[in-house]
């Protein structure tokens, strides 16, 4: 009798922790889906209000990546110690159309195809911008009405709730890198639209 409870024992441990196991990935997941969903909202945000500042003149490409991030700087990762969003670690560009690269555009961990953008706009070119207060490095703004927000750069999220793995023996997952994307683009007089 003692020897089948014993098995009973250690099979009911074996089946705890991988139920605990489960939980902590499922865990680890929801912290991620709920960071991309504010990265994508903030992303959103930052492109429509910096498309809006976009008026052909170097001037407002420059009012473009600050109201950008002004933007950014108003999100929190709310589960993540409340920590506001870095709009410095943020990637910005200008172009000429919606879709510049889009099957290519570089993202964090990863690439972007956006089939929904149409494919057949071929003389569409991106710049990047840089975070510079004073300058955003563009020197001709003549046709730039679309703004490419990439919050991408932001800290990787710590798998806290994944360390569990150790303690069954398997090797835990890496930091998590959500992101969000977003290109604006505002030619008056419609209002500033929205492209993912």
């Amino acid at each position: 009798m003692r020897r089948q409870s014993g098995s009973v024992t250690l099979t009911l441990m074996t089946v705890l922790m991988v139920l605990v196991a489960f939980i902590a990935m499922a865990l680890d997941l929801s912290r991620l889906y709920l960071a991309r969903g504010t990265l994508q909202t903030a992303a959103d945000a930052a492109a429509l209000a910096g498309a809006r500042q976009l008026d052909n003149t170097v001037t407002g490409t420059l009012n473009a990546v600050l109201e950008a991030q002004a933007v950014l700087a108003q999100y929190r990762l709310v589960l993540e110690q409340n920590t506001p969003l870095n709009p410095s670690q943020a990637t910005f560009r200008l172009g000429t159309c919606a879709n510049a690269n889009s099957a290519s555009s570089a993202l964090r961990g990863g690439s972007v195809t956006a089939l929904h953008w149409s494919p057949l706009v071929s003389d569409c070119s991106f710049v990047g911008a840089t975070n510079n207060s004073a300058s955003t490095g563009v020197v001709d703004a003549t046709g730039l009405q679309y703004l490419e927000v990439d919050t991408g750069a932001q800290a990787a999220l710590t798998p806290y709730f994944a360390q569990v793995f150790s303690l069954l023996g398997i090797a835990s997952p890496a930091a998590m890198t959500p992101f969000g994307y977003a290109v604006a683009g505002y030619v008056p007089p419609t209002p500033p639209l929205l492209y993912r």
